[in-house]
Protein backbone atom coordinates (compact mmCIF):
# COMPACT_ATOMS: atom_id res chain seq x y z
CA UNK A 1 0.00 0.00 0.00
CA UNK A 2 1.33 3.48 -0.89
CA UNK A 3 2.03 5.73 2.07
CA UNK A 4 2.41 9.39 1.19
CA UNK A 5 5.02 11.60 2.80
CA UNK A 6 4.17 14.06 5.53
CA UNK A 7 4.76 17.63 4.35
CA UNK A 8 5.82 19.77 7.28
CA UNK A 9 5.99 23.54 7.56
CA UNK A 10 8.21 24.89 10.34
CA UNK A 11 8.33 28.47 11.57
CA UNK A 12 10.67 29.52 14.37
CA UNK A 13 9.67 32.70 16.15
CA UNK A 14 11.45 34.41 19.03
CA UNK A 15 9.21 32.75 21.64
CA UNK A 16 7.86 29.61 19.98
CA UNK A 17 8.52 26.87 17.48
CA UNK A 18 5.44 26.22 15.33
CA UNK A 19 5.00 23.36 12.93
CA UNK A 20 2.20 21.74 10.94
CA UNK A 21 2.29 18.34 9.24
CA UNK A 22 -0.17 17.58 6.44
CA UNK A 23 -0.66 14.69 4.07
CA UNK A 24 -2.13 14.58 0.58
CA UNK A 25 -5.34 12.55 0.34
CA UNK A 26 -7.77 12.05 -2.52
CA UNK A 27 -10.06 14.76 -1.18
CA UNK A 28 -7.26 17.23 -0.47
CA UNK A 29 -4.87 18.10 2.35
CA UNK A 30 -5.36 16.30 5.67
CA UNK A 31 -3.94 17.55 8.95
CA UNK A 32 -1.68 15.02 10.63
CA UNK A 33 -0.10 16.91 13.54
CA UNK A 34 0.63 20.36 14.82
CA UNK A 35 3.23 21.47 17.36
CA UNK A 36 3.62 24.61 19.46
CA UNK A 37 6.80 24.44 21.55
CA UNK A 38 8.14 27.27 23.72
CA UNK A 39 11.63 28.59 23.15
CA UNK A 40 13.80 30.00 25.94
CA UNK A 41 13.91 33.78 26.06
CA UNK A 42 16.37 35.40 23.63
CA UNK A 43 16.88 32.21 21.59
CA UNK A 44 16.06 34.42 18.61
CA UNK A 45 16.29 38.20 18.58
CA UNK A 46 14.86 40.13 15.62
CA UNK A 47 14.97 36.95 13.54
CA UNK A 48 18.61 36.10 14.28
CA UNK A 49 19.61 32.94 16.17
CA UNK A 50 21.35 34.17 19.32
CA UNK A 51 21.39 30.95 21.32
CA UNK A 52 21.98 27.97 19.00
CA UNK A 53 22.22 25.57 21.95
CA UNK A 54 18.70 26.42 23.13
CA UNK A 55 17.27 26.07 19.64
CA UNK A 56 18.97 22.72 19.04
CA UNK A 57 17.63 21.41 22.36
CA UNK A 58 14.03 22.25 21.41
CA UNK A 59 14.52 20.85 17.90
CA UNK A 60 15.75 17.60 19.45
CA UNK A 61 12.51 17.29 21.42
CA UNK A 62 10.48 17.91 18.27
CA UNK A 63 12.58 15.66 16.00
CA UNK A 64 11.72 12.57 18.04
CA UNK A 65 8.06 12.96 17.05
CA UNK A 66 8.59 13.04 13.28
CA UNK A 67 8.08 10.04 11.01
CA UNK A 68 10.87 8.68 8.86
CA UNK A 69 9.12 9.86 5.68
CA UNK A 70 8.69 13.61 5.68
CA UNK A 71 9.52 16.69 3.66
CA UNK A 72 10.44 19.77 5.65
CA UNK A 73 9.95 23.37 4.56
CA UNK A 74 11.26 26.06 6.87
CA UNK A 75 10.47 29.76 7.15
CA UNK A 76 13.34 32.22 7.05
CA UNK A 77 12.58 35.45 8.95
CA UNK A 78 11.21 37.98 6.49
CA UNK A 79 12.78 40.84 8.45
CA UNK A 80 16.21 39.31 7.73
CA UNK A 81 15.49 39.12 3.99
CA UNK A 82 16.44 41.82 1.52
CA UNK A 83 14.80 42.53 -1.83
CA UNK A 84 16.27 44.69 -4.56
CA UNK A 85 15.45 45.24 -8.26
CA UNK A 86 18.49 44.91 -10.49
CA UNK A 87 18.80 45.39 -14.26
CA UNK A 88 18.31 42.12 -16.11
CA UNK A 89 21.54 40.77 -17.66
CA UNK A 90 21.97 40.17 -21.36
CA UNK A 91 20.16 36.96 -22.34
CA UNK A 92 23.14 36.01 -24.48
CA UNK A 93 25.26 35.46 -21.38
CA UNK A 94 25.80 31.94 -20.12
CA UNK A 95 23.99 31.01 -16.90
CA UNK A 96 27.15 31.18 -14.80
CA UNK A 97 27.92 34.66 -16.11
CA UNK A 98 24.34 35.78 -15.48
CA UNK A 99 24.51 34.56 -11.91
CA UNK A 100 27.84 36.28 -11.31
CA UNK A 101 26.42 39.51 -12.68
CA UNK A 102 23.30 39.32 -10.49
CA UNK A 103 25.31 38.44 -7.37
CA UNK A 104 27.65 41.37 -7.96
CA UNK A 105 24.77 43.77 -8.67
CA UNK A 106 22.89 42.76 -5.51
CA UNK A 107 26.02 42.91 -3.37
CA UNK A 108 26.86 46.36 -4.71
CA UNK A 109 23.38 47.69 -3.87
CA UNK A 110 23.51 46.14 -0.40
CA UNK A 111 27.10 47.29 0.16
CA UNK A 112 28.23 43.75 0.87
CA UNK A 113 30.47 41.24 -0.87
CA UNK A 114 28.83 38.42 -2.90
CA UNK A 115 30.35 35.87 -0.49
CA UNK A 116 28.32 37.40 2.35
CA UNK A 117 24.99 36.68 0.63
CA UNK A 118 22.66 33.79 -0.07
CA UNK A 119 20.42 34.90 -2.88
CA UNK A 120 17.87 33.99 -5.50
CA UNK A 121 15.97 35.97 -8.10
CA UNK A 122 12.63 36.12 -9.82
CA UNK A 123 11.38 37.87 -12.94
CA UNK A 124 9.31 41.04 -12.77
CA UNK A 125 6.72 40.87 -15.60
CA UNK A 126 5.59 44.42 -14.88
CA UNK A 127 9.20 45.54 -15.46
CA UNK A 128 10.80 43.16 -18.00
CA UNK A 129 14.12 45.03 -17.92
CA UNK A 130 14.55 44.18 -14.24
CA UNK A 131 14.82 41.16 -11.97
CA UNK A 132 13.98 41.01 -8.27
CA UNK A 133 16.89 39.69 -6.22
CA UNK A 134 16.02 38.18 -2.83
CA UNK A 135 18.99 37.92 -0.48
CA UNK A 136 19.92 37.08 3.10
CA UNK A 137 23.19 37.12 4.99
CA UNK A 138 25.08 33.89 4.38
CA UNK A 139 26.12 33.68 8.04
CA UNK A 140 22.51 33.85 9.27
CA UNK A 141 21.30 31.24 6.79
CA UNK A 142 24.14 28.89 7.71
CA UNK A 143 23.53 29.31 11.45
CA UNK A 144 19.91 28.26 11.07
CA UNK A 145 20.76 25.35 8.75
CA UNK A 146 23.49 24.17 11.14
CA UNK A 147 21.03 24.05 14.05
CA UNK A 148 18.60 22.00 11.96
CA UNK A 149 21.32 19.67 10.68
CA UNK A 150 22.42 18.81 14.22
CA UNK A 151 19.05 17.09 14.61
CA UNK A 152 19.09 15.51 11.13
CA UNK A 153 16.63 18.06 9.80
CA UNK A 154 17.35 19.00 6.19
CA UNK A 155 14.78 21.39 4.70
CA UNK A 156 13.71 21.10 1.08
CA UNK A 157 13.19 24.87 1.05
CA UNK A 158 14.12 27.86 3.18
CA UNK A 159 11.54 30.50 2.36
CA UNK A 160 10.77 34.04 3.61
CA UNK A 161 7.63 33.71 5.71
CA UNK A 162 5.65 36.51 4.08
CA UNK A 163 6.04 34.96 0.63
CA UNK A 164 3.63 32.10 1.46
CA UNK A 165 0.68 34.39 2.25
CA UNK A 166 -0.61 34.82 -1.35
CA UNK A 167 -1.73 31.18 -1.58
CA UNK A 168 -4.51 31.97 0.90
CA UNK A 169 -6.10 34.74 -1.15
CA UNK A 170 -8.67 32.46 -2.76
CA UNK A 171 -9.85 31.22 0.66
CA UNK A 172 -11.06 34.66 1.68
CA UNK A 173 -14.64 35.61 0.96
CA UNK A 174 -16.79 37.18 -0.30
CA UNK A 175 -14.09 38.56 -2.62
CA UNK A 176 -10.39 38.08 -3.09
CA UNK A 177 -8.52 40.69 -1.03
CA UNK A 178 -5.85 42.97 -2.44
CA UNK A 179 -3.57 42.36 0.54
CA UNK A 180 -3.04 39.66 3.13
CA UNK A 181 -1.64 40.70 6.50
CA UNK A 182 -0.43 38.51 9.36
CA UNK A 183 0.41 39.94 12.77
CA UNK A 184 3.15 38.83 15.15
CA UNK A 185 3.96 40.49 18.46
CA UNK A 186 6.82 42.60 17.07
CA UNK A 187 6.14 42.82 13.34
CA UNK A 188 3.58 42.44 10.56
CA UNK A 189 3.90 40.30 7.44
CA UNK A 190 2.10 41.38 4.28
CA UNK A 191 1.65 40.24 0.70
CA UNK A 192 -0.44 41.16 -2.30
CA UNK A 193 -2.76 38.63 -3.92
CA UNK A 194 -1.99 39.75 -7.46
CA UNK A 195 -0.84 37.42 -10.22
CA UNK A 196 2.76 38.44 -9.51
CA UNK A 197 2.57 39.04 -5.75
CA UNK A 198 4.82 41.29 -3.74
CA UNK A 199 5.52 40.76 -0.07
CA UNK A 200 7.34 42.25 2.88
CA UNK A 201 7.17 43.17 6.55
CA UNK A 202 6.54 46.16 8.79
CA UNK A 203 8.16 46.73 12.18
CA UNK A 204 5.54 47.00 14.94
CA UNK A 205 7.39 50.05 16.27
CA UNK A 206 6.53 51.81 13.01
CA UNK A 207 2.94 50.54 12.82
CA UNK A 208 1.34 49.76 16.15
CA UNK A 209 -2.19 49.11 14.89
CA UNK A 210 -3.91 47.49 11.91
CA UNK A 211 -4.98 50.95 10.77
CA UNK A 212 -1.33 52.05 10.78
CA UNK A 213 -0.39 49.10 8.55
CA UNK A 214 -3.22 49.92 6.14
CA UNK A 215 -1.95 53.49 5.87
CA UNK A 216 1.58 52.29 5.17
CA UNK A 217 0.35 49.92 2.46
CA UNK A 218 -2.06 52.55 1.06
CA UNK A 219 -5.01 50.15 1.24
CA UNK A 220 -8.48 50.23 2.77
CA UNK A 221 -9.27 47.79 5.63
CA UNK A 222 -12.00 46.07 3.60
CA UNK A 223 -9.37 45.16 0.97
CA UNK A 224 -7.26 43.25 3.50
CA UNK A 225 -7.51 39.69 4.82
CA UNK A 226 -6.10 39.49 8.34
CA UNK A 227 -4.71 36.81 10.64
CA UNK A 228 -2.90 37.14 13.94
CA UNK A 229 -0.75 35.02 16.21
CA UNK A 230 -2.35 36.82 19.15
CA UNK A 231 -5.81 36.34 20.59
CA UNK A 232 -7.52 39.45 19.25
CA UNK A 233 -10.74 40.29 17.41
CA UNK A 234 -10.82 40.80 13.67
CA UNK A 235 -10.15 44.48 12.91
CA UNK A 236 -13.22 46.40 11.80
CA UNK A 237 -13.76 46.09 8.05
CA UNK A 238 -11.09 43.43 7.46
CA UNK A 239 -11.69 40.00 5.96
CA UNK A 240 -10.72 36.92 7.98
CA UNK A 241 -7.63 35.00 6.86
CA UNK A 242 -8.14 31.44 8.12
CA UNK A 243 -5.30 29.26 6.82
CA UNK A 244 -6.91 26.13 8.29
CA UNK A 245 -9.58 26.32 5.57
CA UNK A 246 -6.94 25.10 3.12
CA UNK A 247 -7.16 21.67 4.79
CA UNK A 248 -10.16 19.48 4.00
CA UNK A 249 -9.81 17.20 7.03
CA UNK A 250 -8.84 18.33 10.53
CA UNK A 251 -8.09 16.22 13.56
CA UNK A 252 -8.97 17.77 16.92
CA UNK A 253 -7.87 19.06 19.27
CA UNK A 254 -6.89 22.16 17.31
CA UNK A 255 -4.81 25.02 18.72
CA UNK A 256 -6.58 27.80 20.58
CA UNK A 257 -4.77 30.44 18.55
CA UNK A 258 -5.08 29.07 15.05
CA UNK A 259 -3.61 32.22 13.53
CA UNK A 260 -0.21 31.31 14.98
CA UNK A 261 0.09 28.64 12.28
CA UNK A 262 -0.71 30.73 9.19
CA UNK A 263 2.85 30.71 7.88
CA UNK A 264 3.51 27.07 8.88
CA UNK A 265 0.42 25.89 6.97
CA UNK A 266 1.45 27.88 3.90
CA UNK A 267 4.90 26.32 4.00
CA UNK A 268 3.49 22.81 4.38
CA UNK A 269 1.21 23.25 1.36
CA UNK A 270 4.24 24.44 -0.50
CA UNK A 271 2.80 26.50 -3.34
CA UNK A 272 5.09 29.38 -2.57
CA UNK A 273 5.15 32.68 -4.47
CA UNK A 274 8.60 34.16 -4.31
Amino acid sequence: MFISTWQIGLEIQHQTLRAVAIQRQRQGWQLRRWWLLPLPENTLLEGVVRSPECLVKVLAQWRRELPLRHQLRVAFPTQRTLQRPVPAPDNRLQESARESYLAASAARQLQMSPAQLNWDYTVMPQAPAQLRVIAARHSEVQELLACLAKQRLFPATLTPGASVLPIFGSLCSPSKPRFLVHRECDHWLWATSSEEPEWGWVDARQAQTFADVCRQLAVEPQEVAFSSAAAEPLPQGALPLDAWRALVRLQPPLPQRGGSFTVAIGLAIGRVSR
